[in-house]
């Protein structure tokens, strides 16, 4: 796949050593590199991508990752979701992450654990829009600094950036991610194909029903027939002829008509 082949080609550019692991704890992520890239100080090995990490889906992330295979790092910044509270935006991709269980603080070695340096928050990503989103297998880590943690960059007030850098460990909890995204590009692929043979199918009905055929034109449309116009001493005469009354003959009339020629001939017929 594009991802794996991606993520080969940057640990070959990291030059790690054969059977290299990245398995690092919570205290050694704050401490060697969260802390560190909070401070522009050089970290042990660049193997932690800078991503805007709620600008995608989890699934979208693994080919962003310069090492990793079943866990992701990644350094992003985190936004306000209000210009003037401290509550993040947990808004992602076609998703939001929502928080899950206590914070945990994060010492180092022999330090106070009264004063820690860093927070780790656990989060799970629904699909959809909150609160009626559906619950995936994706869970992210989220470290950050402490709240009384030094550090070189301050956020102007008013600004929507809560912080400049966190660290977050991307993992799929059934590790099955590779099978559903390529069952959703499928899907995905089939709806494309879907559409178009409708897209497709209503442009042809289109063209017929706009086509024409002009040597079917004689038996759709009705022939129509001219007629002169009367003119106007043909109209009188019609005026005329009908006010002229036909005298009714009466009963005897019909009688009086014939003769006895006509009689006898009549009965002897008969």
């Amino acid at each position: 796949m594009v991802c794996c082949r991606r993520i080969s080609d940057a640990e070959a550019e990291l030059h790690l050593p054969p059977g290299f692991r990245f398995h690092p704890t919570d205290e050694e992520l704050v401490v060697h590199y969260l802390c560190k890239k909070v401070t522009c100080q050089r970290l042990p090995v660049p193997i932690v991508a800078e991503v805007q990490l709620y600008n995608y889906d989890p699934w979208e992330l693994p080919e962003k990752a310069l090492f990793g295979q079943r866990e992701w790092y990644f350094f992003t910044p985190r936004d306000r979701k209000y210009p003037n509270g401290s509550r993040p935006n947990r808004s992602a991709g076609r998703g939001y992450w929502k928080a899950t269980g206590a914070d945990k603080p994060v010492s180092p070695k022999g330090g106070s654990t009264a004063r820690p340096l860093g927070i780790k928050k656990a989060l799970v990503f629904y699909s959809g829009k909150a609160p009626r989103g559906v619950k995936t297998d994706w869970i992210m880590h989220e470290y950050r600094l402490a709240p009384d943690a030094n550090r070189t960059v301050v956020s102007k007030k008013g600004s929507l950036r809560l912080d400049d850098w966190v660290l977050c460990r991307l993992y799929n909890k059934k590790n099955n991610w590779q099978l559903q995204l390529q069952q959703q590009q499928q899907q995905q692929k089939e709806e494309t194909m879907d559409s178009f043979d409708d897209t497709a199918s209503d442009s042809f009905r289109s063209d017929i029903e706009h086509e024409s055929f002009p040597e079917l034109e004689h038996l759709v449309k009705p022939a129509i027939y001219q007629y002169p116009m009367p003119t106007l001493d043909e109209v009188q005469d019609v005026v005329r002829t009908s006010n002229t009354t036909v005298p009714m003959k009466e009963d005897n009339d019909w009688f009086m008509d014939l003769n006895l020629d006509d009689l006898q001939n009549s009965f002897g017929a008969f």
